[in-house]
């Protein structure tokens, strides 16, 4: 089921009412008061003296509005097999005033500023009824947010620049709480404009606080502060030398993960030869953190570039890399040395085929007693080719790759592994000795930690793990998440990678593109006495066909994935249609439909079927409606099924300067444990002035 991916980090009541809350409580008290003085001053000013310059402070706009908004949330969830019936309600109203003002003082090259406020009231009331005990809770409250900026001698080789900014935001999640966001943040930003010399600085403080309305789900805070430097000294056009310096401090609680960093990198840039065609890039670079898990990495690159002809270039790189890491599991550091040696060639001949060919080489010293040798080499073509019926595209791949390991076992960790969650599709990692308990999965901005059981469930088949997101947690369908775990890798062995592929589509000029993509990879480990790896061969076909013609968009593909770890058989289908209506509405809607075998022990099998319509209407010039329905049901013969209804419906009405917004979302869903309900009305007027 599709719904808004919302963050859910928070903020605990200890840490708001201590110093730093208490400080940018009175930053954000002057900063308004300030706002008010200068609103009243230029109040003050008249119309013509503003015009005419008079004064030291010259208001160019002042503008605001008056803000009216209610929120009725509403969720029910009901156990199937005799957990705890859930149902809670949440009511919440917002008055607020907001007022801005844009001017200068003294003249627009000296200092313009550009202020905001807005100022209200909040009221919430909760109501929690648990296997039929209600529990009901009020609490008032202030609104107070500000975005304040000034750019300083903005014609002059040296600008500046400030802000202070206070957010704040409230967010409906389906199935879930609704969610406060309030995020402050001040910084700096100064640069130096000089062929010779460019220089920036630039500072900035931000606190994101989290909480979910009403509800018991942990509270939490995220700190960022970071501060940098970068600046270069040109020699000449083609001649370069440049600096850079960043320092980062990171605190997320309660789930304690802090750091400090400091990353410094010196590098030069020198192109060369009668055209300046050739490019020779180096890079030294230092980056020391400390904190919830340190890391300490000297890393040295060159990178030749180099242009023989028109259709011909090469690229030569070099990198020797000494690092230090710390673990979040638990486990020793891993110190590493490496040496990494590659290069490529490519042509192109005409504008139909380009072809390039690679070779790489990597040594790897570990503390552990561990050594990683690594040499590859790889090709590629690719051709695109305009025929009488349209365009033909065509493309051919090819890679070899030996590793050798000797030494002892060791314990690694992979970092920020990224993969999408596609219903129907689980994730699935595949690695001997993976230890499940280390498995944390984030959001791409890793400030989003889920939980497993609540937003992820996880299966373990022999040496292959499943990921499959629950619908009703945080994480949205087709998502992308970073994920974190820990394996142990041991013996000594050579793994030889073999890997080529191709792929060909015609694209007709009516619509029409059928294509085909074909992969092979064949893995052998020698000898058969290693952990932490597992020989995977795989043969992919996929045949599909697309079809677009106007608003209308067909597609249809088959994939059959044959692997030694997890192969299955997909069918594919979608379909969209978009029309724009001559009175100005229009409407879309799309179908998308899998049936996917997994051929393992297990003979899992999944179907899925999503249908969506969306429907604007534009009545008048100044109503506008808009709504949308999402159906949604998964078969699944591992999981069991499960189905759901999302349907949203808004009004927009504009009268002069007031605008006045209707919002209503429902939506249900359900599988063989419970039967979930969710609804979520809002009002909203508002008076621009």
């Amino acid at each position: 089921m599709s719904h808004r991916r919302r963050q859910v980090l928070g903020t605990p009541p200890p840490w708001t009412t201590g110093t730093a809350a208490g400080a940018e409580r009175l930053i954000a008290l002057a900063c308004l008061s300030g706002l008010a003085l200068t609103i009243c001053t230029a109040g003050c000013t008249g119309e013509g003296a503003r015009r005419r310059g008079v004064g030291d402070v010259h208001v160019t706009d002042v503008g605001g509005y008056l803000d009216f908004v209610a929120r009725q949330n509403s969720r029910d969830q009901r156990s199937k097999v005799g957990g705890t019936d859930v149902s809670t309600d949440e009511t919440i109203f917002e008055e607020e005033l907001s007022l801005t003002l844009d001017g200068y003082t003294y003249h627009p090259n000296l200092m313009e500023f550009a202020l905001a406020g807005t100022f209200g009231l909040l009221q919430q009331e909760f109501e929690d009824t648990r296997d039929g005990v209600t529990r009901r809770s009020s609490d008032d409250g202030s609104i107070d947010e500000f975005d304040l900026s000034a750019t300083f001698l903005k014609k002059k080789p040296y600008p500046a620049s400030v802000f202070a900014r206070r957010r704040r935001s409230i967010d409906a999640r389906p199935f879930l709480p609704s969610l406060q966001t309030i995020t402050t943040g001040y910084g700096f930003d100064w640069r130096y404009v000089s062929e010779k010399t460019p220089t920036s600085i630039n500072f900035e403080h931000t606190t994101s606080e989290f909480e979910a309305l009403g509800s018991d789900e942990e509270q939490r805070q995220q700190k960022s502060t970071v501060f940098g430097f970068d600046t270069a000294y040109n020699f000449s056009p083609s001649n370069t030398l440049g600096l850079r310096y960043s320092h980062q401090s990171i605190e997320q609680a309660p789930f304690g993960f802090n750091y400090d960093s400091d990353d410094a990198s010196l590098s030069h840039r020198l192109a060369f030869g009668e055209l300046h065609q050739h490019h020779l890039e180096s890079t030294l670079s230092f980056l020391d953190q400390r904190g919830t898990f340190d890391i300490e990495r000297i890393q040295w690159r060159e990178r030749l570039r180099l242009e023989h002809a028109e259709n011909l270039r090469s690229w030569f790189d070099f990198e020797w890399l000494d690092r230090t890491q710390g673990s979040l599991a638990g486990g020793d550091p891993i110190d590493e040395r490496s040496v990494l040696l590659s290069g490529s060639l490519e042509h192109q001949l005409y504008e139909s085929l380009t072809s390039q060919v690679g070779a790489y080489g990597q040594q790897q010293t570990f503390g552990s007693g561990a050594d990683v040798d690594r040499v590859g080499w790889n090709a590629s073509f690719d051709y695109r080719k305009k025929n009488r019926w349209g365009v033909l595209r065509a493309d051919y791949r090819f890679a070899f790759q030996r590793q050798e390991r000797r030494g002892g076992d060791q314990r690694v960790e992979v970092f920020d592994e990224a993969h999408r969650f596609q219903d129907g599709e689980p994730i699935i990692l595949q690695a001997q000795d993976l230890e499940v308990a280390s498995i944390v999965i984030t959001d791409e901005q890793a400030t989003t930690l889920y939980g497993s059981g609540r937003d992820y469930r996880v299966r373990v088949f022999g040496n292959r793990i499943e990921i499959e997101r629950d619908p009703t947690g945080l994480i949205a369908e087709g998502q992308t998440v970073l994920i974190d775990y820990v394996l142990n890798v041991g013996g000594d062995f050579t793994l030889d990678t073999t890997s080529h592929g191709f792929g060909i589509r015609q694209e007709f000029d009516f619509g029409l593109t059928p294509y085909y993509r074909f992969r092979n990879q064949d893995q052998v480990i020698s000898p058969q006495r290693s952990t932490g790896f597992q020989e995977e061969d795989l043969t992919v076909h996929i045949l599909g066909v697309e079809y677009r013609r106007g608003g209308l968009t067909l597609g249809a593909e088959h994939e059959d994935h044959e692997s030694t770890i997890s192969p299955f058989t997909a069918l594919r289908l979608n379909a969209g249609y978009t029309h724009r209506f001559d009175f100005g509405a229009t409407a879309a809607l799309t179908a998308r439909w899998s049936d996917i075998r997994f051929e393992t022990a297990e003979e899992r099998r999944t179907r899925l079927l999503s249908l969506e319509g969306r429907y604007r209407h534009p009545i008048t010039a100044r109503l506008n409606v808009e709504g949308a329905v999402q159906y949604r049901r998964l078969q699944d013969t591992l999981s069991g099924d499960d189905r759901g209804v999302d349907a949203d419906v808004s009004l927009e009405y504009n009268v002069r300067k007031t605008s006045f917004r209707l919002t209503y979302e429902y939506g249900t869903f359900e599988d063989d444990f419970t039967d979930n309900r969710h609804s979520a009305l809002l009002v909203q007027v508002r008076r621009r002035f």
